[in-house]
């Protein structure tokens, strides 16, 4: 039996035939097939998605094959919200992609979204986020004919009557008189292109302020401005709007933490929207409600998405690798609910715990400080030795007065690996080779771990599956929470990592057992060393090489480029040096330069698009990274230049040269 790319690939095949081959063109004509297939009628023949008009496209092949694979996925709705969308290949200019579905749905479950409440995407793509829930009304905005027909056949495929789109620019729809203008909104779900350009001026009419220009933060204050009091809404963001100096970030966040409920930042992984960007990208939750002192905000840093890291994940399918998203949507249906458990009694309570399950099994706790500050949190494995039989979370809570401390200590006996012990106490030694790594594993397993360090409110820490092995990958701190005075004296910074600090594992004596897997760890890393520098002595002497190395121009970026892409290039071309030299002609060679070098003088920060464009043009082997030590602090500094002579590898000559170096 055919699966459902297989078919897809003869799809695309059909329309390639007849010389379509533009994959979003492809998507909305498939689009129209099959709202054609299940007979739907428009009342707006503007979003009707557009037939191919081509006499040889074989169009009874086509549905064909459309039957099957919808039967093979699940049903035509699910083809085109899981499958044909998700067929697109690369980011499109302008930054639009569809809203990986896992992401969605966590966006969904944090909103909170009821049957109830309307709901509204301004920048709707695909409608991603219009079609996974049943609600009162539905509102999708989008600039794009494309994404707005294609959004409109996914609503329609998915049976919602009660959805409205519009292929409009956003900030028109709501400064037009009429139904729309006035409509406050429940909830806002929305993940808008990042770092294009918006007219200032209409930005500045529609919001009564200026706001800069860059898509997402006028998107954002468009949520803002529309959302109903006690509404909710999720916006995607890029890093910049968390930290940015620049005037229109800044009074974001001072507008979300001063005069809105900011509830909680989360940072998904780096490669969460891969294949299509690069960027690492945050969830901003809030509400419009009147602020409090009273309010406490999440930082969530998720480690795990389920999918494996870098482009080649595929999101037509369910995620099948260790996801941290079921534990933040548990924790957040959690946290507003009473303590399971209070600590030291209920009388004197100075620490309350919510335990956090999915399918009745434990995956986490919230533990939370009653009046006062958690000041530190540790994780002790169990330890049969010490006649210790559980693992235990150490936590010290702040009293009054400041300079008391309280410890309490909270079994954790569901984590124990009761097969394991059993196993390690049962087991005859034999006369194979001892496994140094193993050794090593298991006394690391033993070694207390460094949870939390500074104080926070709340945090919330995960478990991993029992027959994972114990130590850092078995219990994580995921989340913390402070009060609104912690995010004020950190200068508004709503970065995860600010909050959240690095576990570590606590210094303890080592055993024999570590210190011989350092020993045997050591000497292999020194045996790598030794034969490293064999091969030095066998490369020809740097002294036959012309140095500094000039320039290997021929080496240019391939594919298309943006325009904003070719700008940024064509600066990175400017910066070379030339080389005087009485024995041979002048020559050029590359010169280093910085991001920030290459930024818009008028701007303050990088911005994401020079990021990700020196990050491609680094991938492409144009320019390559230098690491150099600064001399009065000894920290690292990146630079960047152009690709030289000596960084080609020579492959016939058996001359290898780094391509990345280090002074």
């Amino acid at each position: 039996m055919q699966t459902v790319r297989d078919l897809l690939n003869q799809l695309w095949s059909e329309f390639r035939k007849v010389g379509i081959s533009y994959d979003l063109a492809i998507i909305e004509h498939i689009a129209a097939f099959l709202l054609e297939i299940n007979e739907l009628k428009f009342p707006d023949e503007t979003l009707q998605p557009r037939k191919p008009n081509h006499p040889n496209l074989n169009t009874e092949k086509i549905k064909q094959l459309l039957t099957e694979a919808a039967n093979t996925a699940g049903g035509y709705a699910k083809l085109l919200d899981r499958h044909i969308i998700f067929s697109l290949p690369n980011m499109l200019a302008g930054g639009g992609y569809p809203t990986p579905r896992h992401i969605a749905k966590s966006m969904i479950s944090l909103a909170q979204v009821e049957s109830t409440h309307n709901v509204a995407d301004f920048a709707c793509g695909s409608g991603g986020l219009l079609v996974n829930y049943v609600s009162s009304m539905t509102l999708g905005i989008d600039i794009s004919s494309e994404w707005a027909r294609i959004a409109f056949a996914n609503v329609k495929l998915h049976g919602f009557k009660n959805t409205i789109i519009l292929n409009e620019n956003a900030l028109q729809t709501f400064n037009k008189q009429g139904e729309i203008y006035n409509l406050a909104i429940d909830r806002i779900l929305m993940n808008p292109p990042f770092g294009e350009k918006i007219d200032a001026k209409l930005a500045e009419t529609n919001s009564k302020q200026k706001i800069g220009s860059r898509s997402e933060t006028v998107l954002f204050n468009l949520a803002l401005q529309k959302l109903s009091f006690n509404g909710r809404a999720g916006v995607l963001a890029p890093s910049g709007v968390l930290f940015s100096s620049s005037t229109a970030e800044k009074n974001l966040r001072h507008q979300l933490v001063n005069e809105n409920f900011l509830e909680a930042v989360v940072s998904f992984p780096k490669d969460a929207f891969q294949p299509y960007s690069p960027l690492q990208t945050h969830l901003l939750l809030f509400s419009k409600v009147e602020p409090s002192e009273q309010h406490l905000t999440w930082f969530f840093q998720v480690e795990q998405d389920g999918y494996p890291a870098g482009r080649g994940r595929d999101l037509t399918q369910e995620p099948s690798q260790p996801s941290d998203l079921p534990f933040l949507e548990a924790v957040w249906t959690k946290y507003n609910s009473d303590f399971d458990t209070l600590l030291p009694d209920e009388t004197n309570p100075q620490l309350g715990i919510k335990w956090v399950t999915n399918d009745e099994i434990c995956i986490g706790v919230i533990c939370q400080g009653i009046g006062n500050n958690l000041e530190n949190i540790k994780y002790q494995p169990f330890d049969s030795q010490t006649g210790q039989e559980s693992p235990l979370l150490l936590v010290e809570v702040g009293a009054d007065p400041p300079h008391q401390r309280i410890n309490l200590q909270i079994p954790l006996d569901f984590l124990n690996n009761s097969d394991n012990n059993e196993q390690l106490e049962t087991e005859e030694e034999t006369e194979t080779d001892i496994d140094i790594e193993e050794l090593k594993a298991e006394e690391k397993a033993k070694q207390v771990i460094q949870l939390l360090s500074h104080p926070v409110k709340a945090v919330a820490i995960s478990f991993s599956p029992q027959k994972e092995i114990a130590g850092l990958n078995q219990v994580k701190l995921l989340g913390a929470s402070v009060a609104k005075s912690a995010i004020q004296e950190q200068a508004y910074d709503l970065r995860p990592e600010t909050y959240i600090r690095t576990q570590t594992e606590s210094n303890t004596i080592e055993s024999p057992t570590a210190l011989l897997a350092k020993i045997y760890r050591n000497q292999r890393q020194l045996a790598q060393r030794i034969d490293n520098l064999f091969g030095h002595l066998e490369s020809p002497p740097i002294t036959t090489q012309q140095l500094p190395s000039p320039l290997q121009a021929e080496i240019q970026p391939f594919g298309n480029l943006s325009q904003e892409q070719r700008k940024i290039w064509r600066k990175v071309c400017e910066k070379t040096e030339i080389v005087t030299d009485n024995e041979i002609n002048n020559y050029h060679t590359a010169a280093l330069f910085t991001l920030e070098e290459l930024s818009n003088p008028d701007v303050n920060e990088t911005t994401d698009v020079t990021r990700s464009t020196i990050d491609l043009l680094e991938r492409m082997g144009v320019i390559v990274p230098v690491t150099i030590a600064d001399p009065k602090t000894n920290e690292p500094l990146l630079f960047y230049r152009r690709v030289t002579q000596r960084d080609v590898w020579d492959l016939d000559s058996g001359t290898l040269n780094s391509g990345e170096e280090s002074r």
